[in-house]
C-alpha cells in the first residue's frame, strides 16, 4: 500500500520560516534607511524655512536679536509674546526635529542626535545647531550642522 504523503516536512517549514525571515529583514532594513531619509529631508526643510524666516527678520528690523529668542530649542521662542520671529513664521511652535528632543546646546547631545536649538543670536548673525541621521545631498554625512546666514555647514 503507497503511503499518502500529508502536511510539510520539518524541513520544508524550516526552509519558509528562514526565507520569510530573510524577506523581512531586508524590509526591515530598507523600511529604517528610508525612515532616515525622510527624517533628514524634513531638517533640510525646516533649515532652509527658518533661515529664510530669520533673514527676512534682519531685513524687516535690522537685526537678528529682534527675534527675542534665546539659546535654546528653536520652538521654546514661539511661547515669547514678544517674539517677532513668531509672527514672520507662525509655525515656529512646531518647528522640531522628528526624532529628537534633547536640546543641541546639551553636552554631547549633537552627537547623538538633538533638537534645533539657537547656539548663537546676536545683531549680526546667528547659529543654529541641528542633526541629521544619514546626510543628503551636500549635507551628506550622519552628525551635528550648522544652520548660520551663510547657509548650512558642518
Amino acid at each position: 500500500m503507497p503511503k499518502n504523503k500529508q502536511g510539510f516536512s520539518l524541513i520544508e517549514i524550516l526552509i519558509v520560516v528562514g526565507v520569510v525571515g530573510l524577506v523581512l529583514t531586508i524590509l526591515v532594513v530598507s523600511l529604517n534607511s528610508k525612515q532616515k531619509d525622510i527624517r533628514d529631508n524634513k531638517r533640510l526643510a525646516d533649515m532652509q524655512n527658518l533661515g529664510a524666516a530669520l533673514g527676512l527678520l534682519k531685513n524687516e528690523t535690522g537685526g537678528y536679536d529682534q527675534s527675542y529668542c534665546e539659546q535654546k530649542i528653536v520652538s521654546v521662542c514661539a511661547a515669547n509674546d514678544n517674539s517677532k520671529l513668531l509672527k514672520i513664521m507662525p509655525t515656529l511652535g512646531q518647528l522640531n526635529d522628528p526624532k529628537f528632543t534633547v536640546s543641541c546646546n546639551q553636552s554631547g547631545a549633537c552627537a547623538k542626535g538633538c533638537n534645533y536649538s539657537f547656539s548663537k543670536l546676536e545683531s549680526q548673525d546667528f547659529e543654529v545647531r541641528f542633526y541629521l541621521d544619514k546626510g543628503l545631498g551636500s549635507s551628506n554625512s550622519k552628525g551635528c550642522y550648522r544652520l548660520t546666514p551663510a547657509g548650512i555647514s558642518r
